[in-house]
């Protein structure tokens, strides 16, 4: 392909954004200059979206409770034999078990880095992964009235913070819809492919191209000067940078390690998003959830070793939708439900426990078969907002809702 000025312009280079006519495929950045890496003290923060319904009452079993017992004959866990969990602790009274196919994070629940928030979930009334998605990333219900943006997008132009261009990165094709209405949050499913396409002789010419005084042209040349420089810092990591942590296999882990890159940068990352997709288990959930654990544990395990220098400012938080309705179906797998669980990992976390309120699993107990949500995913969010990252205007984040921390967190002054 001929590169021009005018071919530049025709893919968006011109009007200030390199699109995929220009960058590597699934990057998107926006071509404005550097403000600066902004404070390195702030909290670094991970959201987790773990999409299209992940199975909470498989993931952390009450495999002792007869009514688990009775409603999932074939695919529950138990406490002995070859679907044995492993005991992570008591909610109400109730002992739960963590799927042995996540074997990972239990030594980071032991030693009090990994919280468990059963009974979660957004207060809905749709079972529709894409509606449900879209609420939760926008921090709102059906009954809300309307609000701008997502959630994180909120807290980012409430704070009015100084980040800088790497500092928001959605580790996935797209931007998610969390961190829609911030301008500054940048799309990079993996930083080791982050280049233009054609690598360094294209980005010299489109360098040359855009040689003049305009605005548009500086804006060009500071993110080829921020490309390059991505570069340089991601050779010296991978020449200097020792790690013991083995991720696995999965587009999960290379979004996972793309982050763990990018915060070894000290380029200024505060904030990434990640996406693991296809926890939708209709059928077959012994056959086909076990992988997704596996991949999921060992990844997150990976990345705390991975981040050992950065852990005491590190905050991780995975979530889903929805959860699963506690009857298995006919095919050994379960229909979409309503509340499942978060996993908060991170240094200043209260680990080594369950949180929330266990709502139990009688039939009285449920929601029209479902496990009843008792903690609203908002809470947890705003509590990891408010005291890991100095947010002091919730009501402009999560507007129709009172500010009612879980506990998850402990209580220190934030990193402002």
């Amino acid at each position: 392909m001929k590169l021009s000025r005018r071919t530049l312009l025709a893919s968006g280079v011109g009007a200030g954004l390199i699109t995929a006519a220009a960058l590597a495929p699934g990057v998107r950045v926006m071509l404005r200059p550097n403000t600066g890496a902004g404070p390195q003290g702030r909290d670094i923060l991970v959201v987790v979206f773990m999409r299209f319904g992940a199975d909470g009452l498989t993931m952390v079993a009450p495999a002792d409770d007869s009514d688990y017992r009775d409603n999932r004959p074939t695919i529950g866990l138990t406490t002995t034999g070859e679907r044995a969990g492993l005991h992570v602790g008591a909610l109400g009274g109730v002992p739960f078990f963590l799927h042995p196919s996540g074997a990972e994070l239990k030594p980071l629940y032991d030693a009090g880095k990994l919280a468990i928030v059963h009974a979660a979930g957004l207060p809905t009334n749709t079972r529709s992964h894409f509606e449900s998605q879209d609420m939760m990333e926008r921090g709102v219900t059906e009954n809300d009235g309307p609000q701008k943006g997502g959630w994180l997008a909120r807290h980012l132009m409430a704070r009015g913070l100084d980040v800088p261009q790497l500092g928001v990165v959605a580790s996935a094709a797209d931007v998610q819809a969390s961190l829609h209405g911030y301008s500054n949050a940048v799309a990079i499913p993996d930083v080791t492919q982050f280049n233009v396409t054609g690598g360094d002789f294209n980005l010299n010419v489109i360098e040359a191209l855009n040689a003049g005084a305009d605005p548009q042209a500086a804006a060009v040349r500071s993110t080829v000067g921020m490309v390059r420089a991505v570069r340089t810092k991601l050779a010296a990591i991978t020449d200097g940078y020792s790690t013991s942590a083995e991720y696995p296999g999965g587009e999960f882990s290379t979004a996972m390690r793309s982050v763990a890159n990018l915060v070894k940068m000290n380029a200024g990352l505060e904030i990434a998003t990640v996406d693991f997709g296809g926890w939708d288990h209709h059928y077959k959930m012994n056959q086909y959830f076990p992988g997704h654990m596996t991949q999921l544990s060992k990844t997150l395990a990976a990345f705390w070793s991975d981040m050992r220098d950065f852990q005491d400012r590190l905050t991780v938080v995975a979530m889903t939708e929805f959860g699963r309705r506690l009857e298995e179906n006919t095919a050994g797998g379960t229909d979409h439900g309503a509340a499942s669980l978060m996993l908060v990992l991170g240094g200043a976390v209260k680990g080594g426990q369950m949180h929330g309120t266990w709502p139990g699993l009688r039939p009285a107990d449920l929601r029209e078969g479902d496990l009843r949500i008792t903690t609203d995913v908002r809470q947890v969010l705003a509590e990891i907002l408010a005291k890991r990252r100095g947010e002091t205007a919730l009501g402009q984040i999560f507007p129709t809702m009172a500010y009612a921390p879980v506990g998850v967190i402990a209580d220190s002054s934030p990193r402002s």
